[in-house]
């Protein structure tokens, strides 16, 4: 097993019994206590995890909606990596896409360089930084700033989209559950996506294999109303595309 899908197996069972013993971890995943207590360190460090006396528990991060975005970057990459690079496959010269502020979607910068004439909207200040001295055009939505996402919303951003006609909307999202609900804890940015997905000809929702089964408060939209889901791992047979 390699580290990160440890990692991930050690946070999934920390969703279930919410604290677990280190030795007890050790024996479930078949590895050495100095081995859990590394993977623990490394959790630690990015904020999934607390570490109690005699064990370990989920974080005050770790189980809640609210995971600020520089954490959101760090945890699950690789399953990130692989759905943005999927995503950017679709992309043709001369495309113009709008990007949310999702980290899932973020990631998908590296692989825009393989494109010619790409024009990109957002409402993401981190897009926009990452994007600075490429040859992409960048628009940005405006409105009110968002710290704990480094993103913009409210009603400038609406208006701004309202003009905008895109060929992709790439987008993410807190939870997708087993019925094809797409949800968020966000009110802003719920309504901020819910007019990006009028705008696009195509919209994809990128959603990682930890997503599958949530919900949350504000509803975006459901599975049908988007052209597809790209994760890295299969979905089950309840939740239906276009």
């Amino acid at each position: 097993m390699l580290q990160y899908e440890r990692q991930d197996e050690i946070l999934a069972k920390l969703e279930q019994h919410k604290t677990m013993n280190l030795s007890v971890l050790a024996k479930e995943l078949f590895v050495s206590e100095a081995t859990i207590r590394r993977d623990l360190n490394t959790l630690e460090k990015i904020g999934l995890v607390k570490r109690i006396y005699g064990g370990v528990t989920l974080s005050k991060y770790a189980s809640s909606s609210e995971l600020p975005l520089s954490l959101r970057e760090q945890d699950r990459r690789p399953q990130k990596d692989l759905i943005a690079a999927k995503a950017a496959e679709l992309l043709h010269d001369g495309d113009t896409l709008i990007m949310d502020a999702s980290s899932t979607v973020q990631n998908m910068i590296p692989y825009l360089s393989h494109y010619q004439g790409l024009t990109v909207i957002t409402n993401s200040l981190k897009v926009i930084d990452r994007l600075d001295g490429t040859d992409i055009r960048v628009f940005c939505t405006g409105g009110r700033f968002i710290p704990r996402n480094r993103a913009f919303a409210g009603p400038a951003a609406i208006n701004m989209l309202k003009d905008i006609h895109a060929d992709y909307f790439f987008f993410s999202s807190q939870g997708l559950s087993l019925t094809g609900e797409i949800s968020d804890f966000s009110e802003e940015e719920t309504a901020l996506r819910k007019i990006m997905l009028t705008r696009a000809v195509k919209r994809y929702f990128l959603c990682d294999s930890a997503k599958i089964g949530q919900s949350f408060l504000f509803k975006l939209c459901d599975s049908t109303e988007v052209d597809g889901i790209i994760c890295n791992t299969e979905l089950p047979e309840s939740i239906k595309v276009k």
